[in-house]
């Protein structure tokens, strides 16, 4: 899991102007399947997975009783009553217990296949270099298909976290390496973690531990547009409360004016008043400057505009308040 190749600048911007490609195998596989498995993935997920035609991805949330967020994560629908969810690494235990119950069990498959996702405007021109004529290529975002990856069944979805058309491939671990390597000889530069997190920040993607935790609910963290407010989810009376008295605290969007590079736990400050602290926060390849994700109190937040300030090891580091996403190509998820 190399935080970077060649360096994170160029291969953030390799997947933001041609096609990178990252190994994420490090990504949780729960597999479930079976009567009744509708119904507790229906329990676990903000997400209409009643809904979800076969065929099809979603991204959803994985709500406590009272709202916190116990994981964000994806679910594919493979069949009637068979679907692949991916969690976070850290978090494939608790995910695995939300989803089990009455009779269901989300079985840890990890092991069977690497997660290779292949990223950029010149995605689709590499994968059809190496995998002509599958019709991966006009998947539509959050489709997937069926994939013969070199006589080894696995899956090509549309999906990803860079904001960037692309593919997540789920390929059978003996042919995975071979298959990255025919993807790099194809034209595809090997990203690693570092551009992940400048990528998906760019796009003010919510990353676990960051954005969203178990003390902050999915309207503090701007992630209302992934609930599904008639589905019965677990959480959804304690969401449904926030949602009619308003969040506690909100989370916004800061763009560094001057030079330096805010990171989690930096204080903002508007003048001399503490407004929020930083969630996520790097250099952004793309605009040239520091970004920030930050989370305030709901009555002090600033608006769209104001100058503002981040608080950096005894200096301050001018900026002003945008509204997210920083970087408007791509698709979002």
């Amino acid at each position: 899991m190399p935080l970077q190749y060649t360096g994170v600048v160029a291969e953030h911007n390799a997947v933001r102007n041609s096609a990178g490609l990252f190994d994420v195998t490090h990504l949780g596989k729960l597999w479930v399947e079976g009567a009744g498995s509708l119904d507790a993935l229906q329990r676990a997920c903000t997400a209409d997975i009643s809904g979800l035609e076969v065929g099809r991805a979603t991204y959803a949330l994985v709500l406590t009783d009272d709202a916190g967020c116990i994981d964000d994560i994806f679910v594919y629908r493979l069949g009637s009553d068979r679907f692949l969810v991916v969690p976070n690494a850290a978090n494939v235990e608790a995910v695995a217990a939300a989803i089990s119950s009455g009779g269901v069990t989300a079985e840890d498959i990890w092991d069977r296949y690497a997660i290779l996702a292949l990223q950029g405007p010149g995605s689709g021109a590499v994968w059809d270099a190496v995998f002509p004529d599958t019709g991966a290529r006009d998947l539509a975002l959050h489709e997937w298909a069926e994939c013969d990856f070199r006589g080894r069944p696995g899956l090509v979805a549309r999906t990803g976290y860079t904001g960037e058309r692309g593919f997540e491939l789920y390929v059978p671990f003996p042919a995975a390496p071979g298959i990255f390597e025919e993807l790099m000889e194809a034209g595809a530069v090997p990203v690693g973690l570092g551009a992940r997190d400048t990528l998906r920040l760019e796009m003010a993607y919510a990353l676990y531990g960051h954005e969203i935790t178990l003390d902050v609910n999915p309207l503090e963290a701007r992630l209302g547009w992934a609930v599904a407010w008639d589905a019965p989810f677990r959480g959804r009376d304690a969401l449904a409360k926030v949602k009619q008295e308003g969040p506690a605290r909100r989370t916004f969007g800061v763009r560094c004016t001057d030079r330096g590079v805010p990171r989690q736990g930096f204080r903002v400050l508007r003048a001399d008043e503490l407004v929020g602290t930083v969630t996520s926060g790097n250099f952004s390849p793309t605009l040239g400057t520091g970004i920030a994700l930050a989370l305030g109190p709901a009555g002090s937040t600033p608006a769209e505009g104001d100058a503002v300030a981040v608080e950096a090891r005894g200096r301050r580091i001018a900026g002003v308040i945008v509204r997210p996403p920083f970087v408007t190509k791509g698709a979002r998820p």
